[in-house]
């Protein structure tokens, strides 16, 4: 953790953010939580969503749809399904930047409208555009990874991802593979977490550069590993309710979690 002298913090949050200021910042302290802050976070994001349910649902609705594009282009391609699952949850982060802006406007009491939401690009524009590219970047990765881990292991011939992934499971010959395959998607899925955890919401909040805000969240992370481990857990857990509804929930599971993703960035760094 930083000393509080170094601590450089935004003039104001609701400044727009100048070309070529937003790497020039301090790194910010970051709290100790409690184990239980998860909990709050889910009631503020809660409160926050039916603030105004249309603009936030509306996001759920665009996300859990280019989710349903992205599992319908890939469902005759059982090398690229699976990884399409695990991707859509890797890059999410990005697609909420709208609703970080409506929970950062109810907090400083500004106006605030899906018109308004949908610019929050433009208090950051380097940095958040910095986090997609590397999103796409992470995503492509994990499609790699998932193609080759399929081709060296993988010993069955059903062709349709369902089939494939049940085979898996059951069949012994395919065990290694499964292994591989879950510990290869925890260990991105856990960098991913702790580079992301507060750093959009970071970047939509304040003058900051990528590169700044992606050192706080790894902060974040290691100064409550425990809080944050179970905050990841109820995402991966309301995520995979979502799917189970057949993309369904997602419509009210994102925005919740975008929200409620807001108020942890808020309570972890200062």
């Amino acid at each position: 953790m930083n000393d509080s002298s170094a601590n450089s913090l935004a003039p104001t949050a609701t400044d727009a953010i100048p070309p070529g200021s937003a790497g020039n910042i301090a790194l910010p302290n970051v709290r100790r939580i409690g184990f239980d802050a998860p909990l709050k976070w889910l009631g503020l994001g809660w409160a926050d969503l039916w603030r105004q349910p249309a603009a936030s649902l509306f996001y759920g609705v665009a996300i859990a749809a280019g989710g349903a594009v992205m599992l319908g282009l890939t469902v005759r391609l059982p090398y690229l399904f699976a990884a399409a699952v695990t991707g859509f949850v890797l890059v999410a982060p990005m697609f909420a930047a709208g609703l970080y802006e409506l929970s950062r406007r109810y907090l400083a009491g500004e106006p605030a409208s899906l018109v308004q939401s949908m610019l929050a690009w433009q208090r950051n524009p380097s940095g958040l555009v910095g986090f997609g590219l590397l999103s796409i970047l992470v995503g492509t990765a994990w499609q790699l990874v998932s193609v080759v881990i399929l081709a060296l292991f993988y010993k069955g011939t059903a062709m349709v991802p369902m089939d494939m992934m049940i085979e898996v499971v059951v069949d012994p010959r395919h065990y290694m593979m499964f292994v591989v395959y879950l510990c290869a998607g925890a260990v991105l899925a856990a960098l991913v977490f702790a580079l992301s955890v507060v750093s959009v919401p970071m970047l939509v909040d304040r003058r900051c550069g990528l590169l700044c805000a992606l050192e706080t969240s790894i902060d974040a992370v290691a100064e409550n590993p425990l809080p944050l481990a179970f905050w990841a857990f109820i995402i991966m857990l309301l995520c995979g309710l979502g799917f189970a509804t057949v993309l369904f929930g997602l419509i009210v599971v994102l925005p919740w979690l975008g929200h409620a993703s807001f108020h942890a960035y808020k309570d972890l760094v200062e």
